[in-house]
């Protein structure tokens, strides 16, 4: 499952005083994948954890495209030193 909610509550909000939509954070299953930053033309995403870190940086045209690209790649096989 992918949870993706509001990075900042409410009170916080308004101390940024904006009309831009909040972050959002994505959470694949128990794990924080990273947040999606609104920025022109979509969404960046910002990993916080390191199997995500080939999205870091990559704009979406929204944030149910960033979830799903997270959702992709945590089902990707992650290779182990040996």
């Amino acid at each position: 499952m992918t949870r993706v909610q509001t990075a900042f509550d409410d009170h916080a909000r308004s101390l940024f005083a904006s009309n831009e939509p909040p972050a959002r954070v994505i959470e694949v299953g128990e794990i924080t994948a990273g947040i999606a930053v609104p920025e022109h033309g979509g969404v960046r995403f910002f990993s916080s954890e390191r199997r995500f870190d080939g999205l870091d940086g990559t704009l979406f045209r929204n944030v149910e495209q960033a979830a799903r690209a997270a959702r992709e790649k945590n089902r990707q096989p992650r290779l182990r030193a040996v």
